[in-house]
């Protein structure tokens, strides 16, 4: 689906926030968005996974994806027009029909973005033991990314961790020759595929970390 909007990186599902019941919760909302096809179907066993843990939850989730897009200016995502986006590999074919709806104007890109989870844990604690075997095992961007504090204290399920892969590119195509462009492209999609190809293998061993517990 092409949208021409603020550009979201990832499926949101979590739209319950110091909720007593927020797991339960949030895994209603997750499998809504299952059966209605907005999550990335390689990536639902380790989703799976993670929740069959009781102090973790997912919120949020995408395993890679390649876009084309357009920009005004450097950094206005508010402003970009998405001229293309997979969550697999792409096709030359594909991605010279999308190069098609470019205007001309200001900057164009063709990125490749990592697979990132985000999860929200019970406490600090846990927040960190997830950071740290992610980190060790290849996701080297994991992160904890907020928190939600209370009369000093971190809250019940306050913790946010982000668990992301180092796959990633982001290529200027504006600069190259109207003449050229759509023949130019064909080493930037075979990278791009080979690091979505890359950041989708750490599912198999994310799955092994989360099976045993934490």
């Amino acid at each position: 689906m092409m949208r021409n909007k603020p550009l979201k990186y990832h499926v949101r599902y979590n739209r319950h926030v110091n909720d007593t019941d927020l797991k339960e919760r949030t895994l209603s909302s997750l499998r809504g968005a299952i059966e209605k096809g907005a999550v990335d179907e390689d990536i639902i066993s380790l989703l799976e996974s993670i929740n069959r843990v009781d102090d973790l939850v997912t919120t949020s989730s995408c395993s890679g994806r390649i876009q084309l897009i357009g920009m005004p200016r450097p950094g206005d995502k508010l402003n970009s027009n998405v001229l293309g986006k997979w969550h697999r590999r792409v096709q030359e074919a594909e991605l010279r029909e999308a190069l098609g709806k470019w205007d001309g104007e200001g900057m164009l890109f063709l990125m490749a973005q990592p697979l990132l989870l985000h999860m929200r844990t019970r406490d600090l604690r846990t927040a960190v033991r997830v950071r740290n075997k992610c980190q060790a095992s290849g996701m080297k961007f994991s992160s904890i990314r907020s928190l939600k504090m209370s009369r000093g204290s971190v809250e019940e399920w306050g913790t946010t961790v982000e668990v992301m892969g180092s796959e990633r590119m982001e290529v200027p195509l504006h600069p190259l020759p109207d003449d050229t462009l759509s023949e130019a492209i064909g080493p930037f999609v075979g990278f791009a595929n080979d690091l979505i190809t890359r950041t989708r293998s750490h599912i198999p061993t994310l799955i092994d970390l989360f099976h045993g517990g934490l």
